[in-house]
């Protein structure tokens, strides 16, 4: 039995973690034509030992969900980085970058995603000082490349400890294997929670405009969620040359447009038990969105201490911050724990042809999208608009007002 046998339960999520504990390297991961991350099993290696199914969602009919009455009692904070340097070089309230670094104090190797310019991707990848792993720093709302952070991993958890951060999927496979090595103890396993991954084919077309922007030249730093106008303002943001040198608008904002359509992410993403459990993990962090903190400019981090391991580590980084009680309830209002997904199928299938079509540019996808699209996304289309060439105090007030 290996990982191309059905039937299936589950669609693949893209963990890639298979491809890391095959003993004989006989799988390999690609994008497929749709650009979601897939293994492909070379058959003349392949022995059907069946090591790779036994991590792998697609094949587990009994996964742990996390009931209401659990989450009601998980220790769940709020929590800004006092530092205003730092919040301006991170994504949300800086709680990962401040885990990674007392991690490595600890004597952990950390385990989480940059972005490599030159292969164009999101990646898994290894830091053992705590200048690597600033690398870390910001959100990549793109699949990211896992296999050799993931075969270093397995290799190595006897004789180090770890710490892994990643998406839920990731997080599940790692914790089933340390499980089955009874090697739990030795690892920090901390996730994100989670909307979906979208195709690699709209950030390598996007990644195509910006660089016939730019001149070709490299980028210095990209930031899928740039701070550039606020917390929470979507957008993309890139340095060329050490200088800013694209910042997307609400007209040039395509990527996000169609991340948030819901319409091409992974074919898991649309029901993925695993983003609404947390029986996986010992922190998982995120964004405070919600009333409570819709005027901050700065960032607030959502964090969810699941486990005695993630209290300790958490606490170990706590003075870092200005922290606050919350709750799950609270935090699930705005995030997508819980949620399924209901693509219309027929545009999909039309969004995905013209992202494989060359001659397709991502203003013709958004133009398929939104010819399907009603009054009410017109209006949150113009409120989008009103968001970004608004002054930030002014729209905080309306806010507050509504």
């Amino acid at each position: 039995m290996n990982i191309d046998c059905y039937p299936i339960i589950n669609e693949c999520t893209s963990c890639q973690f298979c491809a890391a504990v095959c003993p004989l390297n006989a799988i390999t991961i690609k994008l497929n034509e749709n650009g979601f991350y897939r293994p492909y099993v070379n058959e003349s290696k392949c022995v059907a030992c069946g090591l790779c199914t036994k991590f792998c969602y697609k094949f587990d009919a009994d996964v742990k969900v996390t009931d209401v009455e659990r989450q009601d009692m998980i220790d769940v904070h709020s929590a800004q980085h006092l530092s205003e340097s730092l919040l301006k070089k991170v994504t949300s309230g800086g709680v990962a970058d401040a885990l990674a670094k007392e991690l490595i104090n600890q004597g952990y190797v950390c385990i989480g995603v940059a972005y490599n310019d030159e292969k164009q991707q999101a990646e898994h990848v290894i830091a053992s000082t705590i200048e690597e792993t600033d690398a870390f720093r910001g959100s990549k709302y793109i699949q990211s490349y896992s296999v050799d952070a993931f075969k270093y991993l397995v290799k190595n958890v006897r004789n180090t400890k770890f710490a892994i951060f990643g998406l839920p999927c990731h997080i599940y496979a790692v914790d089933r294997f340390l499980r089955l090595r009874n090697l739990r103890d030795r690892c920090v396993l901390v996730d994100l929670f989670c909307h979906g991954c979208p195709s690699m084919l709209v950030w390598n077309k996007y990644e195509r405009d910006i660089k016939a922007m730019v001149n070709n030249k490299s980028f210095d730093n990209v930031q899928f969620r740039s701070k550039a106008h606020g917390w929470g303002a979507f957008h993309v943001a890139v340095n060329v040359e050490g200088k800013p040198a694209f910042v997307s608008t609400p007209m040039k904002d395509e990527f996000y447009t169609l991340f948030f359509s819901d319409l091409i992410l992974n074919d898991e993403c649309s029901d993925c038990q695993l983003r609404s459990t947390l029986e996986y993990t010992d922190i998982r962090l995120g964004d405070y969105w919600g009333k409570r903190f819709g005027g901050d400019k700065k960032g607030v981090s959502a964090v969810a201490l699941v486990t005695e391991r993630g209290r300790t580590i958490f606490n170990a980084v706590k003075n870092e911050f200005y922290t606050t009680p919350g709750s799950m309830k609270e935090i699930k209002i705005k995030q997508s724990y819980g949620k399924v997904y209901n693509p219309h199928l027929e545009t999909r299938k039309l969004m995905l042809d013209a992202l494989r079509d060359k001659n397709c540019t991502l203003k013709d996808v958004v133009r398929i999208y939104e010819s399907k699209q009603g009054i009410g996304y017109k209006v949150k289309k113009m409120l989008k608009y009103i968001d970004w060439y608004m002054p930030f105090d002014l729209i905080r007030f309306l806010k507050r007002f509504v």
